[in-house]
């Protein structure tokens, strides 16, 4: 991404230049007369010129994009002659492809005991299948047969989901995949012929261009909200429960329940997916999305396999300390475990630098490949030793590591 766009633009001042009248001898009547016919000589080769010019110029292309995930192809039609949108046409467009998605958990009920009588009460039945809403937020529907990406975190610990398209008609989502590294998940329903949104390309993104989020900010009740802004910044790096994002910045107005939704450039595409906002009595008009061209390949590897596949795998879980990464456990048959890792080591070194912090750990591995080797530097019984672990591929478990 661009992140200081700069241009420079000339303003260019034409002006008449009348010189000052003379005298002349009487015969002005020719001269008036060779004037005149040059005149309607010189207009009609300008008329002449300017229709033919008009009728050799190619009419405006139609040209059609479209963007592919996993076999999945939304299309979308614009004239690049004419692509810059206003904010009316911007949200008519995308608008439709912009839906809520409710988060429904079972009702668990809560049980008393009643030493006076000495039965169990419950506050509900529990054998009870009733759901509640437990959070909603925004998708964005990415193909015409019904796949819709959102937030990881907008439909985390749900028993069921819901998307409500901005029609109001309501169908129950199946989830394809999550991801919580990204924050990213797909969802599917079954309905066709759906208004799917242009995903554009966040690469070519500047800083003070157009940008409007659209999305249902606290609930369905203001369902479809569009605000407009500009894009502040890209490349945004920030760290939320310790997880990295690359973000492009925006002070189009984000709230809660906007997760998920489409953060949109001046050409009608989804540059982004809106997904954080810094909240503080000192803070306004500062929101985040996750850049789409980043956000592409996990979407597609969550269709196609249900998880982001080619991340590397160690196979423990730790416990920060003063001085080292302290190995709770192993995961049977991961790397660690066939390189002799065990519960109670203290990891102080990975390749050879120091470590105190599970994110330390992480950014060393992150940079290899399954398959690849971890070294890790490990004290055992005041003895200490270093370890070779294979990498495996992380499939979702319980493991952070």
């Amino acid at each position: 991404m661009k992140k200081y766009p700069y241009t420079d633009s000339t303003d260019m001042i034409i002006y008449e230049h009348k010189p000052k009248k003379q005298k002349k001898n009487r015969i002005w009547v020719p001269c008036l007369c060779s004037a005149l016919a040059a005149s309607l000589v010189t207009i009609g080769s300008i008329g002449g010129g300017a229709y033919y010019y008009m009728q050799s110029q190619p009419e405006t292309p139609q040209t059609t994009t479209s963007s592919t995930l996993s076999g999945v192809t939304n299309t979308s039609t614009f004239s690049f002659g004419n692509s810059e949108m206003s904010v009316t046409e911007i949200a008519a467009k995308v608008g439709p492809s912009c839906v809520g998605v409710i988060n429904k958990t079972k009702v668990t009920p809560q049980r008393y005991y009643d030493p006076f009588t000495g039965r169990t009460y419950y506050t509900s039945d529990p054998n009870s299948d009733e759901l509640i809403e437990q959070g909603s937020g925004s998708g964005i529907i990415i193909s015409e047969d019904g796949y819709i990406v959102t937030n990881q975190h907008v439909i985390d610990g749900a028993t069921e989901i819901s998307v409500i398209l901005n029609t109001s008609e309501e169908y129950t989502a199946t989830l394809v995949g999550a991801d919580e590294k990204s924050d990213l998940a797909v969802l599917k329903i079954d309905k066709s012929g759906l208004p799917a949104a242009t995903l554009g390309d966040s690469e070519t993104v500047q800083v003070g261009e157009l940008a409007v989020a659209i999305g249902n900010p606290l609930g369905q009740e203001l369902a479809g909200t569009v605000t407009a802004g500009v894009v502040s910044a890209v490349n945004r790096t920030m760290t939320v429960d310790n997880k990295t994002y690359n973000l492009i910045q925006t002070d189009a107005a984000i709230n809660p329940g906007n997760s998920g939704g489409a953060l949109v450039n001046s050409r009608g595409e989804v540059i982004g997916i809106n997904t954080i906002k810094l909240s503080d009595t000192e803070v306004e008009g500062i929101g985040f999305a996750i850049a789409i061209s980043e956000a592409k390949p996990i979407i597609d590897d969550l269709i196609n396999n249900g998880y982001v596949s080619g991340r590397p795998l160690v196979g423990i879980m730790v416990r920060e300390t003063n001085s080292g990464l302290l190995v709770d456990s192993v995961t049977e048959g991961s790397g660690a475990a066939q390189a002799g890792v065990q519960a109670g080591d203290l990891i102080v070194k990975a390749d050879g630098t120091a470590i105190t912090t599970s994110a330390e750990l992480n950014e060393i591995r992150d940079k290899k490949s399954p398959g690849d080797y971890l070294n890790l530097t490990i004290l055992r019984n005041g003895e200490m030793l270093d370890i070779n672990v294979q990498l495996g591929e992380d499939v979702p478990t319980d493991s952070d590591n």
